[in-house]
């Protein structure tokens, strides 16, 4: 038996059968530690978590290593202290800005007649094989099937012990930037040079393997993750992951609009967003909307209230902050049809859209997404048609130890990746599909890729 102690409260005992994973969500605005252990059902245990202002990430770019890698070290030393715990294997995540992702095809002869592990995998790996992307610069992270076919069925999910002379699998592979790969380790590593990192994931898988349905996915659903520097999108069919992209502009990018429009800091426009920020002005009533908010700020330029206030009225923040969102709306909905279009007859999505991410706490933001998409149907749209329905998301099927935080904020939509990324460290493991265990250590040209490329021109 293992034995995890933490501060107040008495050790909890840890069976050899369950693994605790630590998982570091590494975002523009906060940086988050959590840890938990991974049922086989897929619920999680939360043993804790910590979180700290992020510094040296823009839009989910590193733009100073060494600012990173201290708020990094300050995070884990405090985790550590808190619950009395050492941290040696850590995953972190990717953000969709970063990644590309490709539906390949791969195909396997069954020798035996029986479809073995064996055989699946070699299906698996040949569609992994056959990516666009270039593995110089992309390293294989993902390979999600989507379907297997055989000569009897077109709808497999599970084709091992089935009788087949042919398997093919569609598979969904994701490739993460080996530059982004490399930094953030390398940021992880400069904490502790023996600090182990074990798996990267795509923050988009990790956000919706924490609040999306089974149900949903089944017929079909837009995830989209609103952080403070990226948007992760994830387009779900048929229970498939059809779509996978990231686009450099999230909740910031709403900031940045208020700062402008008032001619304050960003710190102050970062504020009233948070503090009184609504996503449309009809969500206010008619005294709300005329209440002028009031905020220090001598660097303005506008006319100011008294020597260092600036007055911003209520109902023109709401309708700066409707027209960043609708922005955002339109670039979703283009880049879905850019990269749907090229491999996809068409995307026919019941479940409608899935909020998380900071920007998914603004009031009103599900009602201004679903009336953009009922505006959007209106159109003469042949490729997609999105279900108005929308909601904001939650981590599902969590528990709590004691002393590990409280419920609702662990729960609350802006910790969706932080928590998904233990369920997807725990149950999308990409060794699982390849005979070479060995895990990828970054080097360029070299990986999961080349070891499929190596096999395809053994074995064919």
């Amino acid at each position: 038996m293992a034995i995890m102690k933490k501060k107040g409260s008495s050790p909890v005992t840890i069976s050899d059968s369950e693994q605790q994973i630590y998982a570091l969500d590494i975002g523009s605005s906060f940086i988050r530690l959590v840890s938990g252990i991974v049922e086989p059902n897929k619920q999680i245990k939360i043993q804790g978590m910590r979180e700290c202002v992020s510094h040296g990430m823009v839009q989910g770019h590193i733009s100073d290593i060494n600012s990173l890698a201290s708020q990094i070290a300050y995070l884990i030393q405090d985790y550590q202290k808190t619950y009395g715990v050492t941290i040696e294997k850590i995953v972190t995540g990717v953000p969709g800005c970063f990644i590309v992702a490709e539906n390949q095809q791969g195909h396997s002869t069954i020798q035996s007649g029986t479809i073995e592990k064996s055989d699946r995998n070699k299906a698996v790996r040949m569609a992994m094989a056959g990516v666009q992307f270039n593995a110089a610069d992309y390293s294989i992270i993902h390979a999600i099937p989507q379907q297997y076919v055989t000569e009897s069925s077109e709808q497999v999910t599970n084709p091992i012990g089935m009788y087949a002379k042919r398997l093919s699998a569609s598979v969904h592979v994701i490739g993460c930037s080996f530059m982004y790969k490399n930094n953030i380790e390398k940021a992880i590593r400069m904490t502790n040079p023996d600090l182990d990192v074990c798996s990267i994931i795509y923050a988009g898988n990790a956000a919706s393997s924490a609040v999306l349905t089974d149900a949903e996915k089944e017929i079909g659903v837009i995830h989209v993750d609103i952080g403070g520097g990226t948007v992760n999108v994830t387009v779900y069919e048929g229970k498939r992951q059809l779509l996978s992209f990231g686009i450099d502009d999230g909740g910031n990018y709403i900031t940045k609009m208020i700062a402008k429009e008032f001619s304050i800091s960003m710190k102050n426009a970062e504020f009233i967003k948070c503090n009184y920020g609504c996503a449309d002005s009809r969500f206010l009533s008619e005294d709300n909307a005329n209440i002028s908010i009031r905020i220090p700020d001598t660097e303005s330029n506008t006319t100011q209230v008294s020597s260092n206030e600036v007055a911003v009225r209520n109902g023109t923040l709401a309708d700066v902050i409707n027209r960043g969102i609708r922005s955002m709306c339109e670039l979703i909905f283009q880049r879905i049809n850019f990269y749907g279009s090229s491999t996809l007859k068409s995307l026919e999505i019941g479940g409608g859209i899935v909020l998380t991410g900071g920007t998914s706490k603004l009031p009103g933001i599900e009602q201004v997404f679903s009336e953009w998409v009922r505006d959007y149907n209106f159109q003469d749209n042949t490729f997609l048609k999105c279900n108005t329905k929308v909601r904001v998301g939650h981590p599902i099927g969590i528990s709590l130890f004691e002393n590990a935080g409280a419920p609702e904020v662990i729960s609350d939509s802006d910790k969706a990746v932080a928590i998904g990324l233990l369920r997807s460290a725990r149950f999308d493991d990409l060794k699982q599909y390849t005979d070479d265990e060995r895990n990828d250590k970054g080097k360029k040209g070299k990986g999961i890729l080349g070891a499929a490329l190596e096999w395809i021109s053994r074995e064919l």
